[in-house]
């Protein structure tokens, strides 16, 4: 069991880099999952001529990796020109996606491009699957797409790399075992994303720190799990990055609705070098309070901030999804915190 997240981490060379961007070019999908934090958007595209400039200012700030997500980002109009620009300047590209729309060409074309895949997976029951998807998805289709990659010559730890990235609530916590294996059955990667009560994800879905901490272990007995979320190499997309939206707008990350900045009324260059919430993010580690805030391990992990925020609405509060969470030192979110 890979407990390292290594689709989310970036190396940076040097303090203040952005070196990683998520961006959800879209809001369209075939699909209406329950849980998902978009389904209620109306259909927006974000403007190909902004996110081109800001793709290009980033450049020269240090950018390495970009995320494509959306809704589904396979729908967006301008998908294969964002990823050829990507490609020609030397940056890894990540696609994540339902698979439904990835027969044997487009998986050719993503090989070619060297673009990583992640395919939303979280039942391997088709009927499930289908009502999750809101009736509009099929698993033998997503079955047929893993195949397509894999015909194509992806793999699950060298590039182009594929994986199944699963959502681990409480309603599908039992699956996760059978995911895991048959993702390794197939030849592709596993990750396992925390559960964010945002969107159509309740707080009484999240998993217990100490259910997703036995069932880290119980999959690598060898390497007990000693962070809450990622193992020796912590997702730091809060350091290393931020968020474009596909109505422009510029956050933390994905799951942390605070708006930073417009990409329509100022380049992404001013925002990232000006935003104090993004300064204060690429230090965060030094403004943790409660529990993280006390942790030996603060410096190279800090918790997931945007369960933190989801929870206490506040970026620098404890992380109540750790298995390291004190109710001693329970934050009181009446103290204030970032923001």
């Amino acid at each position: 069991m890979n407990k390292v997240n290594p689709w989310e981490y970036t190396d940076l060379e040097y303090p203040g880099q952005l070196a990683y961007l998520t961006v959800s070019c879209t809001t369209r999908c075939n699909f209406t999952c329950v849980f998902c934090s978009k389904k209620d958007y109306p259909v927006t595209d974000l403007d190909y001529g902004l996110l081109r400039n800001a793709l290009t200012e980033s450049l020269p700030l240090g950018l390495r990796k970009v995320e494509l997500t959306g809704g589904e980002a396979l729908l967006y109009p301008h998908f294969w020109d964002v990823v050829g620009y990507l490609r020609e300047n030397d940056v890894m590209v990540q696609l994540v996606t339902n698979g439904s729309l990835i027969d044997r060409e487009i998986a050719g074309k993503l090989a070619d491009a060297r673009i990583n895949v992640a395919i939303s997976l979280t039942t391997l029951d088709a009927g499930e699957f289908t009502a999750l998807s809101g009736g509009q998805g099929e698993l033998r289709i997503v079955f047929e797409a893993l195949d397509h990659l894999r015909a194509a010559g992806y793999h699950a730890d060298r590039y182009p790399m594929f994986a199944i990235h699963s959502l681990g609530s409480r309603s599908n916590f039992t699956a996760l075992p059978d995911l895991r294996s048959f993702a390794g059955q197939n030849g592709c990667g596993f990750v396992l994303n925390r559960a964010i009560p945002v969107g159509g994800l309740q707080a009484d879905n999240v998993p217990f720190s100490a259910d997703l901490k036995q069932f880290l272990d119980q999959e690598s007995p060898d390497q007990p799990a000693a962070l809450p979320f990622s193992g020796d190499t912590p997702c730091n997309r809060l350091k290393a990055g931020c968020y474009i939206g596909s109505d422009a707008k510029i956050r933390p990350c994905s799951s942390i609705d605070i708006e930073v900045g417009d990409l329509r009324q100022a380049s992404i260059t001013n925002i990232w070098r000006e935003s104090e919430i993004l300064e204060r993010c690429r230090t965060i580690e030094h403004h943790l309070e409660g529990s993280c805030g006390a942790c030996p391990e603060r410096s190279r992990c800090y918790g997931c901030r945007a369960v933190a925020y989801a929870t206490w609405g506040s970026l620098t509060a404890p992380d109540p999804g750790c298995f390291r969470f004190s109710e001693d030192a329970r934050f009181n979110a009446q103290q204030g915190g970032l923001p």
